[in-house]
C-alpha cells in the first residue's frame, strides 16, 4: 500500500505543469501564443455542436494535437490530431460539445511536439 503510494505521488509531482491561459478575444481572426511561434485560427466562430475548422500555424512542429475543456466542469475526451497540410500548417476539423449549464468560456489546449499551450476562448 505504501509502494502504491508513493507511485501515484512520484507520478502527480512530475505531471506537466501548463502556462496560464492566453485570452483569444477572437479565434475567427486568430489569436497568437509566445509572441508568434504558435498561430491559431478558425474557419467559423466555434459553436457547439457545429463542426468548424482549425488551423494551427507551427512551422517547426512534428506533430499537433488539440484538446478541449472547460475549467472546472467535465466535458469528456475532446482531444484531436491535427494533419500536416502541404503549406506547413496543421488542420483539424473540431466540434465543441453543448454544455447543459451553458457557459461558452472554453480553454483549448494545443500540444505541439509535447508542450502545451492554452488559448481561453468565448463559443458562439
Amino acid at each position: 500500500m505504501r509502494s502504491l503510494l508513493f507511485a501515484v505521488i512520484a507520478v502527480a509531482g512530475c505531471a506537466q505543469q501548463e502556462a496560464p491561459a492566453v485570452a483569444c478575444v477572437a479565434l475567427i481572426q486568430g489569436c497568437s501564443v509566445e509572441q508568434g511561434k504558435l498561430f491559431a485560427k478558425t474557419d467559423s466562430v466555434p459553436t457547439p455542436l457545429k463542426p468548424f475548422a482549425l488551423t494551427v500555424a507551427a512551422p517547426t512542429a512534428k506533430e499537433v494535437h488539440v484538446e478541449l475543456h472547460m475549467q472546472g466542469m467535465e466535458m469528456g475526451l475532446n482531444r484531436y490530431r491535427l494533419i500536416r497540410q502541404d503549406n506547413g500548417e496543421w488542420r483539424a476539423t473540431l466540434t465543441l460539445p453543448a454544455c447543459v449549464a451553458g457557459r461558452r468560456d472554453w480553454l483549448m489546449v494545443i500540444e505541439v511536439d509535447g508542450a502545451r499551450r492554452t488559448l481561453a476562448f468565448q463559443a458562439g
